[in-house]
C-alpha cells in the first residue's frame, strides 16, 4: 500500500450529478457474481442517473490515488467475513474527511472491531456494534422531510430486515428516520466528517450476495429515491429531484442557547441568509424530535425561539442532555442543550 497523499484525496471533493463517479464496494467474496442482486440494481440505478459507476472491492480503493477517482463510495458489507474493510479503511476514512462521500447500507453497522474500536466510527453516522438490531415489521419513518437526503421520501414498508445499530448517533449526526416499531432507532441518518459527508440507510443494504437479502427495496419507489438522494448529497449535490421549483438552501447559523444548563426556559437564535424552508427542533440525545420550535418557509435574517423544555404534548421533560437542530436546505446546525 503506498502513502496516502492528501492533494489527491483533496481532489475527491464535491462533483456535480452530472459528473458523478460512484464506487459500489462489496466483499471480495461476492465478486463475480451475477444479476439479480441487490449490488446490480444500485448499478443500474447510478446509469440511470447518468453516473459512472464501478463495481469494486476494498483491494480495489485502498489507496488516496484510488479514491481520487471516485465522488462517493457506497457499502454495504456486512463486515465481519472476507472482510475488506481492514485492507481498505484507513484510506477511506482518510478521504472522506478530505471531502469525499460515503453512503453505508444496513449491515455496515456490523462493522469491524480491531485495536478495541470499531473501524468504521470515525465515518459514520451512526455507531458500529456487534449490538446492532432489526426489524421485521413495520415501515421506515421519515422523520425530517425538509432535508435533501429525505425530500419526497414518504413513508415506506420493512421488507425483510430494517437495520440499526442500538448504540445511536455518532457525534455531530442528525437522525432524518426511523421505524415505526422502533421510535427512536435510526434507520436514515447524516453527519458531516471534516470536508466530507457520511449517510446511513439501515433499511438497505446488500451484505454478501449468498442470499438476496432485501431484494424488494430496489422495487420500491420511495426506497430508491432516498439512495439516489443520499448518494447525491453524499457527493455534495443538495438537489433533490423532487418536481416543481427548487427550493432555496440558505446558509444558515445557530448561535449557543442562553442559558444553558438552564432550568425553565432558554432562549435560541438563529439565522437564515435567504429565505426558504427550514426547522428548528429540540432532539433527545436519540435524534429523536422532542420539541419543534419553528418550521415552514422561514424569512431571511436573524430569528430568536424559546423553549421552555416541554415537549410536543406539553410535558415538562426531564433533565438531561438534548440539542438543538436547525435544518435549512443542506445545511443541518446543531448545538448542545443541558436541561438541570
Amino acid at each position: 500500500m503506498r502513502m496516502l497523499v492528501l492533494p489527491l484525496m483533496l481532489a475527491a471533493a464535491v462533483a456535480l450529478a452530472t459528473e458523478m463517479k460512484v464506487a459500489i464496494e462489496i466483499d471480495s467474496a461476492s465478486a463475480g457474481r451475477t444479476p439479480p442482486n441487490a449490488c446490480y440494481r444500485i448499478d443500474s440505478l447510478c446509469k440511470a442517473q447518468g453516473w459512472e459507476d464501478s463495481i469494486v472491492t476494498g483491494t480495489d480503493i485502498d489507496e488516496a490515488s484510488e479514491l481520487a477517482e471516485y465522488s462517493v463510495v457506497v457499502t454495504g458489507d456486512d463486515g465481519h467475513n472476507d472482510n475488506d474493510f481492514h485492507t481498505y479503511q484507513s484510506a477511506l476514512k482518510d478521504w472522506v474527511r478530505g471531502g469525499g462521500g460515503f453512503v453505508g447500507l444496513g449491515w455496515i453497522v456490523y462493522g469491524v472491531y480491531r485495536d478495541s474500536a470499531w473501524e468504521m466510527d470515525s465515518i459514520m453516522a451512526v455507531s458500529c456494534t456487534g449490538d446492532y438490531g432489526f426489524l421485521t415489521s413495520g415501515q421506515i419513518h421519515v422523520a425530517d422531510s425538509l432535508h435533501p437526503v429525505t425530500a419526497g421520501v414518504n413513508d415506506f414498508d420493512i421488507q425483510s430486515h430494517g437495520e440499526y445499530a442500538n448504540a445511536g448517533l455518532q457525534h455531530g449526526a442528525t437522525m432524518l428516520g426511523d421505524y415505526t416499531d422502533a421510535s427512536g432507532q435510526a434507520s436514515i441518518a447524516v453527519r458531516d466528517v471534516g470536508a466530507g459527508r457520511s449517510v446511513y440507510l439501515g433499511p438497505i443494504y446488500f451484505a454478501t450476495f449468498q442470499g438476496y437479502q432485501n431484494e424488494p427495496y430496489y422495487d420500491d419507489a420511495d426506497a430508491m429515491v432516498l439512495l439516489k438522494q443520499a448518494i447525491e448529497w453524499a457527493a455534495g449535490d443538495d438537489s433533490t429531484g423532487v418536481a416543481g421549483p427548487r427550493v432555496p438552501s440558505p446558509r444558515a447559523e445557530l448561535s449557543a442557547a442562553l442559558p444553558s444548563p438552564f432550568h425553565l426556559r432558554t432562549t435560541i437564535d438563529y439565522s437564515l441568509a435567504a429565505a426558504g424552508r427550514a426547522a428548528l427542533s429540540v432532539c433527545d440525545i436519540a435524534g429523536k424530535v422532542v420539541k419543534t420550535l419553528a418550521s415552514g418557509n422561514l424569512p431571511a435574517g436573524p430569528g430568536q425561539v424559546t423553549w421552555n423544555r416541554t415537549d410536543e404534548a406539553g410535558r415538562s421533560v426531564a433533565s438531561g442532555v438534548y440539542f438543538c437542530r436547525l435544518s435549512a436546505g443542506g445545511t443541518v446546525l446543531s448545538r448542545k442543550l443541558v436541561v438541570r
